[in-house]
């Protein structure tokens, strides 16, 4: 009786179930795509392992933001090759690399006015374990003018995927390129650099190239033992103190710790949204609220009928109760289903791979389904406390 009754008046069904449809899709989708870069942003922080450190110029109350956009074209005087060389012979660190950025157009087969130059030294693959899409990194051994790409960069830089051995110039000087780097599959609002658009320069050369006026922004370490990094970072952000005399203008932090401050920014983001999502549903219920309402005037002859042949209130109060709950259950079956094919569709057709939450996929459609029939008490309460004799006379 209740799918007939929505079924006669199907214009007004829809544009009702829209509300909830929107709302239940918003909700899913939002905690999804969360999720989704929760994991990307955890693997990619992972695959640097453990046992890095960071170290750079304490200019933020935020732990790890320099990396936030990888401070193209900037620099700081904070950090020199004294600050390298403290980082180097602290006990527990096995290796050190630093990441300093430098300014100037390149020019390959074509030309990019500002890329992401950054000057490093051959430690720096046994740091980020990235695989190569073709090539390898400079080591000792290599010519000093040689240079490794991202993976979007090259393909601004030059018509050939794979541009092994082929010449860029960088204020006037030749390069050759020695290898291209795999994508990064830098996940959106992560703490991370974007390497895909970095050309990674030897750090001698690039001194020699600038005028030794270059800038290290970030000291990249690894501790000997992962067992043993929190140890280690102890002992360098005390050595580096020591080293200025005294002056805690210099952060130490760990992977985990840029981890922490993505997840909170995804977390504050998907509250936000989610709590709008939420409006929606409650605006969905106001919505069913309404149509229930206009029913009860519409089919008061109908009520007053069935009162006069014995139904109780109970049972014309289940009836308009029924019709709420088919509403509130399908418009939230077809939001968790249009939210499961946006997860698909985002798999497949975008670098934001969302993660489908089984515990959000029932939550969300039961909430709805409860703010449904909440709704739909009032409309049901007063058909079902209409007088019999009144209701007949209805017109």
């Amino acid at each position: 009786m209740a799918w007939r009754s929505l079924r006669s008046a199907k214009g007004r069904t829809t544009l009702t179930l829209l509300g909830i449809i929107i709302g239940v899709m918003a909700v899913v989708l939002v905690v999804c795509i969360g999720q989704g870069i929760k994991v990307q942003v955890t693997g990619q922080l992972e695959s640097y392992g453990k046992n890095v450190l960071a170290v750079e110029p304490r200019t933020s109350s935020v732990p790890g933001l320099s990396t936030l956009t990888g401070l193209s074209g900037g620099s700081s005087s904070l950090l020199t090759t004294s600050d390298l060389r403290t980082v180097q012979q602290t006990p527990g660190v096995a290796e050190a690399v630093p990441l300093a950025t430098a300014s100037g157009s390149m020019r390959g087969d074509h030309t990019v006015t500002s890329p992401f130059i950054v000057a490093t030294s051959t430690g720096f693959p046994d740091i980020i374990n990235q695989s190569f899409y073709s090539g390898g990194f400079f080591d000792d051994s290599t010519d000093a003018k040689t240079v490794v790409l991202g993976f979007d960069i090259a393909q601004q830089l030059f018509d050939d995927n794979a541009p092994l051995g082929q010449g860029l110039v960088w204020r006037g000087q030749r390069f050759i390129v020695a290898g291209v780097y795999n994508d990064f599959n830098a996940p959106p609002f992560s703490l991370e650099s974007n390497f895909n658009n970095a050309v990674f320069v030897p750090y001698s050369a690039a001194q020699s190239v600038t005028g030794d006026s270059l800038g290290i922004y970030e000291i990249l370490a690894r501790s000997s033992n992962t067992n043993d990094t929190p140890q280690v970072a102890a002992a360098v952000n005390s050595a580096l103190v020591a080293a200025h005399g005294g002056s805690q203008d210099i952060a130490v932090t760990r992977a985990s710790d840029s981890k922490t401050a993505s997840d909170k920014t995804i977390h504050l983001l998907t509250v936000l949204i989610v709590g709008a999502a939420i409006i929606a549903l409650v605006v969905g219920g106001v919505g069913i609220m309404d149509v229930m309402l206009v029913s009860v005037t519409e089919r008061m002859h109908e009520i007053g009928l069935r009162k006069a042949i014995g139904a109780t209130n109970r049972q014309i109060m289940f009836q308009f109760m029924s019709e709420a709950f088919v509403l509130s259950s399908l418009g939230a079956v077809i939001g968790v289903l249009i939210a499961t094919a946006g997860v698909g569709l985002l798999r497949a057709y975008s670098s934001i791979q969302a993660v489908l939450v089984w515990q959000v996929m029932v939550i969300a459609p039961v909430v709805a389904i409860a703010v449904g029939m909440f709704f739909g008490t009032m409309p049901a309460l007063k058909a079902a406390r209409k007088d019999p004799i009144e209701a007949l006379r209805h017109e």
